[in-house]
Parts: structure tokens; sequence; C-alpha cells
């Protein structure tokens, strides 16, 4: 059976009765079940406009979060950095949808662009959120934490030790630390390339949910680093760098003290400890490309390492990585329900008794 949407249904909405359409009906018109495509299109793909209008509604409850949150704290932001990462989405986004109306038999184009798109607001939206969230004030959790790794054997001090005297290692976690960014890129835009318009979307839901999530469990479980847990300091280690526990030791102390209230999005680094994000990436990561075959030698290669470089890179313990782990399955499998989710919406938008200016808009 061929899966058809005609986009005419939304871009031809107008006034109606000698009145324009309400805000209402142009929402009810974008989730409507009844849009057709005027070429028929592969499951995956139709799967895949679902999947990206779940994650415009959970980006939508983000921005409302952080307006909220501007709102009611004494929070500012330095506009230049979010005018910018407002403008590409909305670019983005815009040709996207354009590229769905225009050229239906070409899904590649329009996941590609609404994925770029949605990437860039997301992160932005969510790592202001986390800025945001450490200033809850809650007591750290840096001696729990560091109980935990000492009660299941993990032995920070050791494994640093063992790392610093090898340069090769050094490099290689480095190498695998720093590749947080550029597997975000290869995934939203050559993975719709490839055909896989619904693995990239769904990896972008997933990437926000968990990002969401450790945001939240951020705020109950706040803490600085197993570094300073054990009083120890980079220069104790001459051949480490470690630039995400830098940021946090840097930002955190400030943000719980009041010190440090402007978000400047041109130089937000990462103030959340527990869970890893950057564990839960590395999970992420493999799972959007492990149907590669050809790939998976260096996907597992290169996230491994991300996942390795963790602790040292991040001043993570160990616990840490572990509820990361948990956290990117668990979003993985919350993901999958985004496209039954918007079905019910569309459902609960076709119930009949609607005035004719809401039928029309349904088309």
């Amino acid at each position: 059976m061929q899966l058809e949407i005609d986009w005419k249904c939304i871009v031809m909405l107008g006034p109606a009765a000698g009145r324009p359409l309400s805000i209402a009906t142009y929402i009810r018109a974008l989730i409507s079940q009844n849009q057709e495509f005027h070429q028929p299109l592969e499951r995956d793909a139709v799967a895949a406009w679902k999947q990206f209008r779940f994650n415009w509604l959970l980006i939508a409850m983000a921005l409302a979060i952080f307006d909220l949150c501007l709102l009611l704290t004494d929070f500012q932001i330095r506009p230049r950095g979010y005018l910018i990462a407002l403008a590409v989405a909305c670019f983005y986004g815009v040709c996207g949808y354009r590229s769905a109306r225009s050229f239906p038999g070409r899904p590649q184009i329009f996941s590609m662009l609404t994925g770029f798109g949605q990437t860039t607001l997301l992160i932005s939206v969510l790592t202001s959120v986390t800025y945001i969230a450490a200033t809850a004030g809650l007591p750290l959790r840096d001696a729990q934490l560091l109980a935990i790794d000492q009660a299941i054997g993990f032995d920070f001090h050791a494994f640093l030790s063992f790392v610093n005297d090898r340069t090769w290692l050094v490099a290689i976690l480095a190498f695998g630390y720093g590749a947080i960014s550029w597997p975000i890129c290869l995934i939203v835009l050559g993975l719709p390339m490839l055909g896989h318009y619904q693995r990239s979307a769904a990896y972008i839901s997933a990437v926000l949910l968990a990002l969401a999530v450790t945001c939240c469990i951020s705020i109950i479980v706040p803490a600085i680093g197993v570094y300073h847990a054990l009083g120890l300091t980079i220069s104790d280690f001459s051949n480490i760098d470690a630039p995400g526990y830098n940021d946090t030791l840097r930002d955190l102390p400030m943000l719980r003290a009041g010190a440090l209230r402007t978000l400047d999005l041109e130089h937000l680094g990462g103030v959340i400890t527990f869970p890893s994000f950057h564990a839960a990436m590395a999970v992420l990561c493999s799972w959007a490309l492990w149907p590669f075959r050809w790939v998976r030698p260096l996907n597992l290669a290169v996230n491994g390492a991300m996942l390795l470089a963790t602790p040292v890179g991040g001043g993570h313990y160990l616990v840490d990585v572990l509820a990361g782990v948990t956290v990117a399955v668990g979003s993985i499998y919350a993901a999958r329900y985004g496209p039954g989710l918007i079905d019910r919406l569309e459902r609960r938008v076709a119930t009949p008794g609607r005035d004719p200016i809401e039928a029309n808009a349904s088309c």
C-alpha cells in the first residue's frame, strides 16, 4: 500500500467566511492526518516526517521552558549567539518544509535540512537550560558518587596514572573525547542521503530526550567531578588535558554562587557531571550508525574511545558513565514512540463535529 501526503492543504489555508483562520486552525492543519503527498513515498519517509514533527513538539516545549526560566530567574542572555542559532534553525526548518512540499519524491532533502535545523535549535536551547538548572542549589553529591565508584572497585587515580604514562593512549582518548561534534553532523546530514530518514529523525529525538533527562537528573545530583573529590588538579598529570572538567570547574561554582547570570551561547561549556552526556552520546552515535556494516569497526573504535575518555577528559565518575549509557538506551526506546504520539494527535484533530473552517484546514 502506498502512502501519500498532499501539502497543498497546509500552504493554501487562508481567509474563509470573511475572517482569517485562527492560530489553532493552522496548528491542527500541520498535524492533520488527512494530508497526502503529490507523489508516493516509501513508508520510512512518512514515518520520518512524523518523527520530525514529534521533534518539533519537543523543541517547542524546551523553548517554552527556557523562556519561562528566563522570566522567573535573574538570568539574562547575550542575544547574538541565540539569534544566529534561531536564524539557522528557522532557515533550514523552512527549507526542509518547502522541500517536502515541492519535492516529495526526494525525502532525503527534507530530512537533511529539517534535521540540521532541529539539531541546531535543540543543542542551543537545552545547553542553556542546563546552566539554569545548575543553580538549584542542592548539596553537591561528589562524596556519594566517589563512594559508589570505590564500592564497585574503580580506582580513578590508578586509571589516570595508567593513562598519563602512555602518551599514545592519551592521544587516542583526547581524539575520542573531542569527537562528540562531527558524528552528529555525519548522522544528521549523512543518514538521510543514504536513505535512513527515520533513523536520522529518531536519533535527533533520542539526543533531545537524553539531554533533557540528564538536565533534570543533574538538578537532583549536582557534582563538580572526580578530580575535585580526590583533591587532584590537571597539572598533577603532565600529559592529560581535561576540557570538559575545566568547563565544569570554571562555571558550576560561579552558577551556584550567583556570580554567573549571563548566558552567552558562543561560550557555554558543560556543567553536567551526573549522568555523563558524553557517555550517552557515545551510545547514541554507535546506535545511529550501526546499520552500516562497512563502517562498524570505525564507529565502535571512535565511540568506544569517547566512552573510555569520559572519566579522563570530563572528570566523570565511573557511575556517571554507567548512568549516561542507561539514559541513552532509555532515550532510544522512548524515541520510537514519537510517530505513535503524532498519530494519536492526528486522530484527535480528525474528530467529527468541527466547524467548516476547521474542516477546510484539514483539507
